[in-house]
């Protein structure tokens, strides 16, 4: 198979996937509200734990699809993926509420939550390994950026479908719609991904005679990757923490700073869909950017830009303003996405080829779900608790700050594709 039918096969599946996994972000409060008991907590917090949950079992999906990718191959791993993120999409798209199973809804929306978590811990990563491996040398700062774009378009899917259902002339149960709908379209997914073959580098791998005695050690690759590679493990869930804060700031910190400032949940997902248009052109160019000026120096450019742009974006926000707003989620975008888009190729030069997938699925997946899960919280506490609107600027800039330090003292070593 072609590299590029290789790279559209991995741009449709993870499009697909993402689609199914960000509809929970867009309706989480929906969702609270009909899963939860009524009165325990607010319809945001029940609808955000929930979130949270997903978004702290992807460091253990990415060990678990991880060890699979490296001990099985990157094809199967991501076949495993796909099937089993459709199945809990169904589930809480069919679900009753509380009000007619009780506490039984609520831990069955948790534990779909927590497969979907699992099965993203090891598809973002896992596709894009599987896409730079059958790349190379060639491009993969660009060929990572689409990979990181298809995310995004899936993404882009589930808030315009939200768009569209939280129009006042929709039924209040309209957004189990969409979740029927993603059960479905993972379905092909999985068709796409029967067909595409394994990546020349784990071929390889599987084909070099020194694997043999590397077989006969029962440490894992995970293991292996943590002692012998901490240095570049620290260095990845960096990147996964701005990663994360960034752009759950633009999914959805953003909508609920400009509700609370008294715009309307369907205003503010338009307005976010142009900083998820902005993220999904960006990050392939800024991928090609890094391909022409350097990996380590396309990073440290992304944590500038998160530093030097986080006042301006909430100063811009706080103003109301329509077009000071549609400005902050385009710097907002491009922020994300030069980060986004060229941390695959370089995350993945960090971990040998036998090692690769566990180290960058656990590490990137351990940051981003820190920085996705806690950095929304923390800013919307920053706000409540001081009224200080340009406070939630300071946790974009330390987690770019944070991520700038690591880069300058990382030496290496980098590894081929």
């Amino acid at each position: 198979m072609g590299k590029s039918r290789v790279i559209f096969a991995s741009i449709i599946g993870t499009a697909l996937e993402f689609y199914d996994f960000m509809l929970f972000a867009v309706f989480s409060e929906s969702i609270g509200h009909v899963f939860f008991p009524p009165g325990l907590i607010s319809d945001f917090q029940s609808g955000w734990l929930t979130f949270i949950v997903a978004y702290l079992s992807r460091p253990f999906g990415a060990t678990l699809f991880g060890y699979i990718g490296d001990k099985y191959g990157r094809k199967f791993s991501l076949i495993l993926t796909v099937s089993c993120m459709g199945i809990p999409t169904f589930i809480i798209g069919v679900m009753p509420g509380y009000e007619t199973l009780g506490i039984t809804a609520t831990i069955i929306l948790f534990a779909s939550r927590l497969v979907q978590g699992l099965c993203t811990g090891g598809e973002y990563n896992g596709s894009a390994i599987f896409t730079l491996e059958h790349v190379g040398k060639n491009l993969p700062g660009f060929a990572g950026g689409l990979i990181t774009g298809a995310s995004v378009i899936g993404a882009l899917g589930a808030v315009g479908v939200g768009v569209l259902i939280t129009n006042d002339a929709m039924p209040d149960w309209a957004w189990r719609i969409a979740f029927i709908i993603g059960a479905l379209v993972s379905l092909v997914g999985l068709y796409i991904r029967m067909f595409v073959e394994e990546s020349p580098a784990y071929q390889a791998l599987q084909e070099d005679e020194a694997l043999e005695d590397s077989k006969k050690d029962t440490k894992s690759p995970l293991l292996t990757a943590l002692s012998k590679h901490s240095k570049s493990v620290r260095l990845s869930i960096a990147i996964g923490f701005l990663n994360g804060t960034l752009s759950y700031t633009l999914y959805k910190f953003v909508n609920l700073y400009l509700q609370n400032l008294g715009m309307t949940k369907h205003d503010t997902l338009l307005y976010t869909n142009i900083g998820i248009i902005v993220f999904i052109f960006g990050s392939p160019t800024w991928g090609y950017i890094m391909d022409k000026i350097g990996y380590k120096r396309m990073m440290l450019l992304s944590c500038s830009l998160a530093m030097s742009l986080a006042v301006p974006i909430f100063f811009l926000l706080q103003t109301l303003n329509p077009w000071m707003i549609a400005l902050a989620q385009i710097l907002m975008g491009l922020c994300v996405a030069s980060i986004a888009g060229p941390e695959h190729a370089f995350i993945q030069r960090l971990f040998p080829t036998k090692d690769r997938f566990s180290g960058v699925a656990f590490s990137f997946s351990t940051g981003m779900g820190l920085g996705a899960g806690v950095s929304p919280l923390v800013m919307k506490l920053l706000v409540e608790e001081t009224g200080v609107l340009l406070l939630p600027s300071v946790v974009m800039i330390a987690a770019g700050l944070l991520l700038f330090i690591l880069l300058k003292k990382y030496k290496g070593p980098y590894y081929d594709l």
